[in-house]
């Protein structure tokens, strides 16, 4: 069987990790804020929507006649993070973890209730990890039903700057508490475990919000106070999303005679574990014309298409860098020479699904040699993976797009459950994929 190719040039979505810390920030600021690239996902679509009933106007300015979410020039207009509005309805996420946990510190300091929800999933996932550090500065929580979950109210105002030593490098749980840290008397302190995604911190310090961090450029442990000033607004340009572009790195990878390049990605260091586990495995990546763009370093990345790669073993230490991207690596540990393994990812059985669960299940129906783990899997990779079965997804976007990088990789399609759920993060992927295929 002749397997395809990915050939040509891409430019993936904006990053959804910083679009929704930027719409917050921007919704901070005092006056009119311009953002360009922002993710067309719809969990950043949910952070929008909760920043409105905040009295933040966000509007889509057009471009040639039209409004082209993913190239779209947006403006926030916010009356700054002391004039914000009680929301008059339910905040709702959605099936956005980071839009409930970050807006969660934000609501934390202001002098109101707000109540949240989200969907279903969103139900399911902990919200203790956050609340009970909003607790400890002062803030009233209210669980509507199950506590540590979802629906819950905030009471804010009156908070207390505190210390927080974190268990895990949780880069949600360190931007809410600083959030929070804004708007609180005294210092906040947040520390982690381990190195994370920092946009947080490189956001401030392109906005001019003041921070100071105890360990370098590792931002291991970052301190906030009280805003004095009102922040002013400003214009930004988001980067790609590299999780976004993993789906397409790991296919090409695997496919031999594949030549791509994913222009204007974002490679923050606490973002690229994708890179590094492909390049252990012997894949032949490329960063070209490497630059900073509004603080974030930026790359375009060539992947040319391996006949196999070789196996690997992902730690425990790694895996904040890239904990979303184990669904579609997986796919080539099932196709690498020798054994591949993740240990240390126990977070994947509380994101939209059970991530876990659900990439042992489908890789042994479509005749990998995988073994389940409390907080991983180990692989005995294979040449050929057979293919021809389901793919469950339940709703999750991340498996829905895990299962059509599969029907290019196994010597048979699967069949996937569904895969309206890739609009979560990644509307346009089923279309971009196919522009590739020649």
């Amino acid at each position: 069987m002749t397997k395809p190719k990915l050939i040509g040039s891409i430019a993936v979505p904006g990053d959804k990790s910083i679009s929704h810390r930027v719409l917050i920030l921007a919704g901070c600021c005092k006056g009119i804020s311009h953002i360009e690239g922002l993710s067309p996902a719809q969990d950043c679509e949910s952070t929008a929507n909760c920043l409105q009933q905040l009295g933040i106007a966000i509007k889509t300015q057009e471009t040639n006649g039209t409004k082209n979410k993913q190239s779209a020039c947006v403006s926030i207009e916010s009356p700054g993070i002391k004039n914000l509005a009680a929301p008059q309805e339910t905040l709702f996420a959605g099936n956005s973890g980071t839009t409930i946990r970050l807006l969660a510190g934000l609501m934390a300091g202001q002098p109101f209730t707000s109540r949240f929800d989200g969907d279903e999933s969103i139900r399911k996932r902990p919200m203790a990890r956050v609340l009970d550090h909003l607790e400890q500065m002062g803030t009233e929580i209210n669980y509507l039903d199950s506590e540590g979950l979802a629906p819950f109210t905030i009471s804010g105002g009156n908070l207390q700057g505190q210390e927080f030593t974190l268990k895990v490098a949780s880069a949600q749980v360190q931007t809410a508490l600083l959030l929070a840290g804004l708007q609180a008397s005294g210092r906040t302190t947040v520390h982690l475990p381990g190195i994370a995604r920092d946009h947080t911190t490189r956001l401030f310090k392109y906005i001019g919000i003041p921070f100071r961090n105890g360990n370098g450029e590792t931002y291991h442990a970052v301190s906030v106070e009280s805003l004095d000033e009102p922040i002013e607004p400003f214009q930004y340009k988001v980067p790609a999303d590299i999780s976004s572009a993993a789906f397409f790195m790991v296919a090409a990878a695997c496919l031999p005679g594949s030549n791509l390049v994913l222009t204007n990605v974002g490679i923050n260091a606490g973002r690229t574990l994708v890179i590094d586990v492909l390049k252990r495995m012997g894949a032949n990546i490329t960063l070209l014309n490497e630059r900073i763009m509004a603080n974030e370093p930026i790359a375009d990345i060539r992947v040319i298409g391996s006949d196999q790669l070789i196996g690997t073993n992902i730690t425990h230490d790694e895996i904040a860098s890239g904990v979303d991207e184990i669904p579609v690596l997986a796919l080539a540990g099932a196709l690498c020479k020798g054994s591949f393994s993740v240990k240390g990812a126990s977070e994947l059985r509380l994101k939209e699904s059970d991530r876990l669960q659900l990439i042992a299940n489908n890789l042994k129906a479509a005749g990998a040699d995988i073994t389940e783990l409390d907080d991983g899997f180990i692989i005995a990779g294979k040449k050929n993976i057979p293919g021809k079965s389901f793919w469950h997804t339940h709703l999750d976007h991340r498996l829905a797009m895990s299962g059509l990088i599969a029907n290019l990789l196994f010597d048979n399609p699967v069949e996937i459950e569904e895969t309206n759920s890739t609009a979560i993060s990644y509307p346009s992927f089923a279309q971009d994929l196919k522009s590739l295929l020649g």
